[in-house]
């Protein structure tokens, strides 16, 4: 069972990647699964599909396979993932020194989403299962699963783009029914959790047989050549029309099951795709001096400054 895991910064297009994975042949997207219980089904948000996630097949049939039923576990995970799923908690997680409670409550939520990863694969039939989590502390855990084949996708977006996103306010969540706002980080507060978490998903790519890095700038302006050098360096190289769905500038995607993430996730057909690249104008520029100074070295490491801007248009993906 392979998983190739989305890690990085939320805002970064991982719902966009997620998709365009999910439509390589063998392949099925997810949606960000460290939301199941916390957040779709106890607040019974939308899938992908468009249906409220109680009503839709397909999670109705991963649910009854799972764990006969969604009801069954779902009060008892939203009250363990923020006990044993936290960024403070890595340590423990690199080291597996860990106290006696924690080590049980870590087994018994690794449990349920192995037998979660097993069910999506039965009920889809694919080979490959997408998961657009990002979390980088739900990765450590999972490392933990015993047979589970993690690759990772380490989504990296530039951190000012990034800040920009996380300081706008009252944008309603498109999965939500209940019109449930959007959260909000101050950008100086981004920066430290952007470079964090980036170092983070050093770690985890060393530490992963397969692995590779994929910039949201390169995704959208350059799309499929992207796709192939990230599924070759997966040990999964794109067989001829497996990336038929992707375009010179644009990608063809289909409704899925896919839960969480954002807007991308209830966007279907044909998708023009340009950089989102508003920060350089509405981030203000004293954010704009604190964002590029307290995360400088990784911008410079990963080609955000000091080398040319690929000569493409500058519009809202």
């Amino acid at each position: 069972m392979k998983v190739l895991y989305i890690a990085g910064v939320g805002r970064s297009g991982s719902t966009l990647l997620e998709r365009m994975l999910g439509a390589v042949p063998g392949a099925v997207n997810t949606g960000e699964l460290n939301a199941i219980f916390s957040r779709v089904s106890q607040q019974d948000q939308r899938c992908g599909c468009g249906e409220p996630f109680s009503e839709c097949p397909f999670w109705r049939e991963v649910g009854a396979e799972a764990f006969g039923g969604w009801e069954a576990v779902t009060h008892r995970m939203s009250r363990l993932q923020p006990r044993v799923i936290r960024q403070r908690h890595v340590p423990r997680l690199v080291t597996g020194i860990q106290p006696a409670g924690y080590r049980a409550e870590l087994e018994e939520y690794l449990e349920v989403h192995r037998r979660l990863y097993e069910a999506i694969a039965a009920v889809s039939g694919a080979d490959v299962l997408v998961d657009a989590s990002k979390s980088t502390a739900q990765l450590f855990a999972l490392q933990r699963i015993d047979g589970l084949d993690l690759r990772v996708v380490n989504l990296v977006r530039d951190a000012r783009g990034v800040a920009n996103s996380w300081n706008k306010s009252g944008i309603v969540k498109p999965q939500s029914r209940d019109g449930d706002l959007m959260g909000t980080y101050a950008p100086h507060r981004l920066a430290l959790l952007w470079a964090a978490l980036q170092l983070e998903c050093g770690v985890l790519r060393a530490s992963a047989p397969y692995s590779t890095r994929v910039r949201y700038e390169d995704l959208v302006a350059q799309p499929r050549p992207t796709l192939e050098r990230a599924l070759t360096a997966l040990g999964l190289p794109p067989g001829p029309g497996d990336l038929d769905h992707v375009g010179e500038r644009s990608v063809r995607l289909t409704a899925s099951h896919g839960v969480a993430g954002s807007r991308t996730r209830f966007t279907d057909g044909r998708i023009e795709l340009s950089v989102d690249d508003a920060w350089r104008s509405t981030l203000p520029s004293g954010a704009r001096r604190v964002v590029t100074a307290m995360t400088l070295p990784l911008l410079l490491g990963y080609g955000y400054v000091g080398r040319p801007r690929p000569a493409v248009d500058r519009l809202v993906s």
